[in-house]
């Protein structure tokens, strides 16, 4: 339950935009370096938290840029959250940015 969508979870309805919600709670995982996600909280608990529009903080050292990408994934609309297409990309911008540049060694 606490990977799947509001709508997946209380209607039944799986769509790619219920995938998009889940990716962006393996993000949480990836980032956590895979701590279960609503740390404290039962099932039933994520389901009313998250239906009165809870979402989780960001996590300790988590960049804000994910974060927000996160939140994104997780809008109550699904029609508001973001393509996997969208979702390569940004992560792909993002690790070109972040990583570090190549710097050519002295013994060359």
């Amino acid at each position: 339950i606490k990977w799947t969508a509001p709508e997946a979870a209380l209607y039944g309805r799986f769509t790619i935009k219920s995938d998009v919600w889940s990716f962006g709670i393996l993000l949480t995982e990836l980032v956590t370096k895979g701590r279960v996600p609503y740390p404290g909280m039962n099932n039933r608990e994520v389901l009313e938290q998250v239906e009165r529009g809870y979402r989780m903080p960001c996590p300790q050292d988590c960049p804000i840029s994910l974060h927000e990408l996160m939140i994104h994934c997780w809008k109550k609309d699904p029609e508001e959250r973001p393509t996997f297409e969208y979702l390569q990309g940004f992560l792909e911008d993002y690790f070109t940015a972040t990583e570090p540049q190549y710097q050519p060694g002295d013994n060359l």
